[in-house]
């Protein structure tokens, strides 16, 4: 039987509501927008690149060394061509993005790191390495000093500590809000939980939860489509959340990993969608940190 304490302890409904409503003062986003939309690449690094990237062909069978220079080499894509061709696409586009970064990342390619925000993108923690998620680590002090490190690394390359954060996974802990909480960000993706952004209150301490995706998608979503169904899929729902954003404000999130979303094709997809985005009324392009601002402001700090 779930009891009422078990649901608090686990669910976090003590910190999370239970049920979101929108706020009297919600009726509009900046600039008289109704729906606001927001890119997110996905910049991450393993430290042993895993099979997931290869589409599950893991090492042959009897290999005498663990190291996948095949995962590796997709994941270094990312680094060496994906993200700058999303930059690139941005950058004519006049779109800023919320890059999801691995501390790992921000340490291996500061100058990608820096690049990335001197063209006024904003760089959030993707925590410190994408093969170690949050549920194995041992303590609650494993993980902050995990958070911690990436935090250090970004600052470092960037110049500018980060105030979002994403686990890797999504797979967040019950510890992690608290330590979010504690070390001063403003706003965290973790859960897909709600059309639009709300306050995670910790203990007085005040976090916007602006989602991973959900109620839209990522490029491992739609990719499989093709990429023409991909870019109708995008479309096809993009038009669902503007016609009901005629009736209350809503948000739509697109997430792109920069080994995947940042090919040649995957990338023309997401031009061509956000052309068509900003050929519709009423649409605001806003980060993460916007958006958790924006929010903040209405909501109380």
């Amino acid at each position: 039987m779930v009891t009422q304490q078990y649901a608090l302890d686990w669910y976090q409904w003590d910190y999370r509501p239970k049920d979101v409503r929108r706020p009297g003062w919600f009726i509009q986003w900046p600039g008289g927008a109704q729906l606001a939309v927001t890119i997110k690449i996905m910049l991450e690094w393993e430290s042993l690149p895993r099979p997931g990237v290869t589409g599950g062909r893991g090492m042959p069978a009897g290999s005498h060394h663990k190291e996948d220079y095949l995962a590796l080499s997709i994941r270094e894509y990312g680094f060496k061509a994906g993200v700058w061709r999303l930059m690139d696409m941005l950058d004519r586009q006049g779109v800023k993005a919320t890059v999801m970064m691995s501390g790992l990342s921000a340490e291996l390619w500061p100058d990608t790191a820096r690049e990335i925000k001197r063209q006024g993108h904003e760089i959030a923690t993707h925590g410190w390495d994408q093969a170690i998620h949050p549920p194995t680590f041992k303590s609650r002090e494993e993980e902050r000093e995990a958070l911690l490190k990436s935090v250090a690394a970004i600052e470092k390359a960037a110049g500018e500590r980060p105030y979002g954060y994403m686990s890797p996974g999504p797979r967040p802990t019950p510890n992690t809000l608290e330590i979010l909480a504690e070390e001063g960000f403003l706003w965290d993706g973790d859960y897909n939980d709600a059309d639009i952004p709300y306050i995670i209150n910790v203990k007085g301490r005040k976090l916007v939860s602006v989602g991973y995706v959900r109620p839209a998608y990522t490029d491992n979503d739609v990719l499989p489509l093709g990429l023409a169904g991909a870019l109708q899929q995008l479309k096809d729902e993009f038009d669902a959340h503007y016609e009901e954003s005629a009736r209350h404000p809503m948000k739509f999130i697109y997430s792109m990993h920069a080994h995947n979303g940042g090919r040649p094709g995957a990338a023309r997809v997401a031009e061509k969608f956000i052309e068509y985005a900003k050929g519709q009324p009423g649409v605001w392009f806003a980060r993460c940190l916007d958006m958790a601002n924006f929010w903040l402001e209405h909501e109380g700090r």
